[in-house]
């Protein structure tokens, strides 16, 4: 008996046809029957039987019960044949965005050192298409900045990193420049710029913003935080973001805000993606990466 014999005969109880069968593996229909003559051998047995009058096939008992393993075993097959071919890539993927992700990286990356040289880190600016792809399965594990805790997605684990306070951003220069907290009716009149759309900062400005009648008609929207920053320290605009975004300038001001909105940066796992072994391995290691990280921070706070 061949695998290949398996193959056949699954198709061939299926089609109940020897010329669609052999026409389906693009063989001749004698292959077809010397491949049935050999799992009959195998299994003592009669597996078909036939009509030649009707050119109808018909599974015996033995047939039903060999088509229905058939089934079971070309399944594990296959998933051998994946599980083989994906241990041999010795690939492991993390998504993060770099204006968070480079800040946690150092602090997680050395507790998963093991897996450094299949490591695939997959950046991507805006969290909303961070998002999309943890969702959908295109990567497995990220760390990801949210404006809300978690999501309703029972397919998600979420393993908390960081809570962070939205702040106002000026240049020393700015009009609010030597104000110690801001209350949202001091920022009318003001020229705000922000990232855009698709970033969880947007939607926190805009929904803080709405929910204190802040006018925000009057901003500019930039797809990099270089670009923010620079805008801020121009004096031209005022910017709401959280201190990570803002590192080593020493050219802006941090003021407080009053009920500022918070963003959540986790590392997010997608526990029915299609996965290898060494990336399900990889995600339980970074889990366990994170929730020590996550436990020094709370000592430290």
């Amino acid at each position: 008996m061949k695998v290949q014999d398996l193959y056949y005969f699954r198709k061939l109880a299926q089609t109940r046809s020897f010329t669609e069968t052999a026409d389906s593996f693009y063989v001749s229909q004698p292959s077809i029957s010397t491949a049935l003559k050999r799992l009959e051998e195998e299994f003592g047995t009669r597996l078909i039987s036939r009509d030649r009058s009707s050119r109808s096939v018909r599974l015996t008992e033995a047939g039903d019960i060999l088509y229905k393993n058939a089934q079971a075993i070309i399944l594990l097959l296959e998933q051998t044949k994946k599980e083989i071919r994906n241990r041999e890539l010795k690939e492991v993927k993390l998504g993060f965005l770099p204006t968070i992700g480079s800040h946690f990286l150092p602090k997680l990356l050395p507790e998963v050192s093991e897996y450094v040289s299949a490591l695939n880190l997959i950046e991507e600016e805006s969290s909303d298409v961070m998002y999309d792809m943890i969702q959908s399965g295109e990567i497995s594990v990220a760390i990801t900045a949210l404006d809300q805790p978690y999501s309703s997605d029972d397919k998600l684990t979420y393993i908390p990193l960081a809570e962070k306070e939205l702040f106002l951003w000026v240049s020393p220069e700015h009009p609010l420049a030597s104000q110690t907290h801001i209350k949202p009716h001091m920022l009318d009149n003001v020229h705000f710029v922000t990232l855009a759309k698709g970033y969880a900062h947007e939607r926190l400005f805009c929904q803080w913003a709405k929910t204190h009648q802040v006018d925000v008609s009057n901003t500019h929207y930039a797809q990099e935080v270089q670009t923010v920053n620079s805008m801020i320290a121009s004096g031209m605009s005022a910017g709401v973001m959280i201190d990570l975004l803002v590192r080593d300038r020493c050219d802006l001001v941090k003021i407080p805000l009053d009920n500022a909105p918070r963003l959540y940066i986790s590392l997010v796992i997608n526990h029915d993606a299609d996965i290898t072994d060494i990336q399900k391995e990889f995600n339980k290691a970074m889990v366990e990466a994170a929730r020590k990280e996550a436990e020094v921070r709370q000592k430290v706070e």
